[in-house]
């Protein structure tokens, strides 16, 4: 018995435009969605707040850029989101500070040619409206559930978590992370085996063998975003405030992202990065609350130069640090003639897929429309 034809892992932008552009080649079946979080967003994630249900912080990707062209296939998907008005111009200003936290001018990564795009009314409005696409009626939604094992029987592939309480059984598997395929879930999460290895092992399928090998070359990057509610109206205040390469080398910080809420306050991210602490399951507790003290005391002296902003940061909630982990490539990303491997019906998306580079938001799209092409025409 199988639940569904297709199972993707994952609801980040790869996996939603997976599935979206899947249906507008006119693939068939059932599809089932299994996301670890809530709702769709992946690290295009977007808080809620049970208080105020108005609240929408983008606690993750700040917004997108695009390099081009765009791969073809991805300009359908695009010109929908533009034309709902989920995909729009980023209109706030990005500013960026130096390590003694006044104003620099601002380096390519941070306003790149094309300028930033973000979803609206937040990021998670991205892979929102990308499922809406993929026709919810033939499309299973399995929210808050974390794979653990994973095995292939017969044609089958059967995912479950970690205590077995929950199964569910597909004929084609897609990862749109790899973390069930990469030995940093032997760390991170104390498992005595990368799952997908587990599943299939070596010399059953040589496409498999390939691009697990060429996973196996990642290395883990990690976040500790820090989200705070401030006492500020934010109608004037930059979208962005990037860190140059010596203010990011001081206190440890990629970016600050601001987004003003309904309510008249306004919410900020801190996108910090990470000192090489080795994390799992036991340690990541304390790491968290040390992560949250030092984002927190760091803000003084970075917003010297913003004293309105320094001011409010000082009468700031803290809504506690988000921890994002993804495995970017060393030196070549996962070819795309192995992003589907067909003896095992198992296929790859995701920014760590040969394209646009890791960290993209168009990396990540545009590795969700290229599979889904290749799987239309295997």
């Amino acid at each position: 018995m199988t639940d569904a034809d297709l199972i993707v892992i994952g609801a980040g932008l790869s996996g939603c435009a997976l599935v979206a552009r899947l249906r507008q080649l006119g693939w068939v079946g059932q599809i089932a969605l299994v996301e670890a979080g809530r709702g769709p967003g992946g690290r295009s994630a977007s808080r809620r707040r049970r208080d105020r249900t108005a609240w929408r912080l983008d606690h993750g990707a700040p917004g997108l850029h695009f390099s081009q062209p765009v791969v073809a296939e991805l300009n359908p998907l695009l010109s929908r989101m533009r034309e709902a008005g989920v995909l729009v111009e980023e209109p706030t200003a990005i500013i960026s500070i130096d390590s003694d936290g006044q104003p620099a001018e601002n380096a390519p990564k941070a306003q790149p040619d094309g300028g930033w795009w973000r979803g609206m009314p937040c990021m998670a409005s991205l892979c929102e409206h990308l499922l809406e696409q993929a026709g919810p009626e033939q499309l299973a939604l399995h929210w808050q559930r974390r794979v653990r094992w994973l095995s292939r029987r017969d044609g089958l592939w059967t995912l479950s978590d970690q205590d077995n309480t929950w199964q569910l059984r597909g004929r084609s598997l897609v990862l749109s992370g790899n973390l069930l395929a990469h030995p940093r879930s032997l760390a991170m999460l104390n498992w005595p085996d990368v799952p997908l290895r587990a599943a299939v092992p070596p010399g059953v399928d040589g496409d498999l063998d390939q691009a697990l090998n060429q996973l196996a070359r990642c290395r883990a990057d990690v976040r500790w975003n820090l989200m705070l509610d401030l006492p500020l109206e934010g109608s004037t205040l930059p979208r962005q405030i990037c860190l140059t390469a010596e203010a990011q080398q001081r206190w440890r910080v990629e970016r600050l992202v601001l987004q003003p809420q309904a309510d008249g306050r306004t919410g900020l991210v801190m996108h910090g990065l990470h000192d090489g602490s080795n994390i799992t399951p036991e340690s990541q507790p304390d790491l968290l609350a040390r992560q949250e003290k030092r984002l927190i005391a760091g803000l003084e002296q970075m917003l010297v130069g913003m004293p309105s902003l320094q001011a409010a940061c000082r009468l700031a909630t803290s809504l506690g640090v988000m921890r994002w982990g993804a495995s970017q490539p060393l030196d070549h990303p996962l070819q795309q003639q192995l992003q589907w491997c067909p003896i095992s019906e198992v296929g790859f998306c995701g920014d760590y897929v040969e394209g646009t580079g890791f960290g993209r938001g168009q990396g990540a799209l545009e590795s969700g429309v290229l599979l889904a092409k290749r799987m239309v025409s295997a």
